[in-house]
C-alpha cells in the first residue's frame, strides 16, 4: 500500500533572535551514552541537552546506531539504555523529552529484523517510522530492498542525512523519485546547511531545503561542541519557529 506523502516542513522565519520562544523536538541524535560513537557517558549527554535546550529544544528522538559487527545494539540492550538514561536525567531535575528510536543501516541484518518485527519505531499521526541509513559514497542494494520490506511490514521509512549520500546528489531526479513512490520521509542534518561535512554537501543540502525535499530536520549531535559549530548556525539558515512540528505531541503506546 503506498503511503500519503508528507509535504515538506520548513521552520518560518520569526522577528526576533533563534533561540527566543522557539522550541521543538529534535530527530535524529546520539545523546543516548554509551551505546554507539555518540556520547560516551551520561555527564556528556547532559551537556549536550543543555546546549540544546538553551536553543530551545523541547527533548528528542533518541536514534542510536544499529548496524551489525559495528554497533551491534538491539531493541532490548537499547531500552535498557533509554530507561537508565530517563533516570539519570529525572535524578538531575533536568526536564527533556525523550523518546527511543534507532538509526538502522540497510543491510542483511536489517531485513532479518524487519521480517521478526523487531525493529524500533517511532508513532507519528498514527504511523511507524523507521529512520535508516545508507553507505555514503556509493550505491547499495539493499536500498531499495530495505524501502520495500519497511513498506511491505507497515513501517514507513524515513532516509536519515540524505543530503549526504554521493549517489543521491549525483542522480537527485531518480533517488528523489524513488524516495517518494516508496513512501519514505527526508531527514536532513542541520550542520549540512553549514558547511559540517563539506561544500558538496553543503550545496546539495541547500537546494534540498530551498526546494522542500526535506520534510525532518535533526541535529545527528555526537558530541556537544557540535551544538554551538554547526547546530546554532544552522537553525538560522533554517529561521527561527518551531522545527519538526509534527514531532510536538508525540505519544509512546505500551505497544511500541
Amino acid at each position: 500500500m503506498r503511503l500519503p506523502k508528507l509535504s515538506g516542513f520548513r521552520a518560518k522565519a520569526a522577528d526576533s533572535a533563534v533561540t527566543a520562544g522557539w522550541r521543538g523536538i529534535d530527530y535524529h541524535c546520539h545523546l543516548l551514552p554509551g551505546v554507539d560513537d555518540g556520547m560516551p557517558d551520561v555527564e556528556t549527554s547532559v551537556a549536550a541537552i543543555e546546549a540544546m535546550r538553551a536553543l530551545g529544544y523541547a527533548g528528542a528522538v533518541l536514534t542510536p546506531h544499529v548496524y551489525k559487527g559495528v554497533f551491534d545494539n538491539d531493541a532490548a540492550g537499547l531500552r535498557a539504555a533509554h530507561e537508565a538514561f530517563a533516570a539519570a536525567l529525572a535524578e538531575r531535575e533536568i526536564a527533556f523529552f525523550l523518546r527511543l528510536a534507532a538509526e538502522y543501516f540497510a543491510d542483511e541484518h536489517l531485513l532479518r529484523l524487519i521480517e521478526d518485527d523487531e525493529v524500533l519505531w517511532l508513532p507519528v499521526n498514527g504511523e511507524r517510522w523507521v529512520l535508516l541509513e545508507f553507505p555514503f559514497m556509493q550505491e547499495t542494494p539493499f536500498a531499495s530492498v530495505c524501502l520495500s520490506a519497511l513498506n511491505a511490514r507497515g513501517y514507513r521509512p524515513v532516509v536519515a542525512h540524505v543530503e549526504r549520500y554521493r549517489f543521491v546528489s549525483q542522480d537527485p531526479a531518480v533517488w528523489l523519485d524513488q524516495f517518494e513512490r516508496s513512501g519514505a520521509v527526508l531527514q536532513g542534518d542541520i550542520g549540512s546547511l553549514v558547511g559540517q561535512f563539506g561544500e558538496p554537501v553543503k550545496k546539495f543540502a541547500n537546494w534540498l531545503l530551498e526546494n522542500d525535499k526535506i520534510s525532518i530536520w535533526g541535529s545527528d549531535v555526537h558530541h556537544p561542541g557540535q551544538i554551538a559549530r554547526h547546530i546554532t548556525p544552522g537553525l538560522a539558515k533554517l529561521g527561527g519557529g518551531r522545527l519538526n512540528a509534527m514531532l510536538d505531541n508525540l505519544e509512546y503506546p505500551e505497544a511500541a
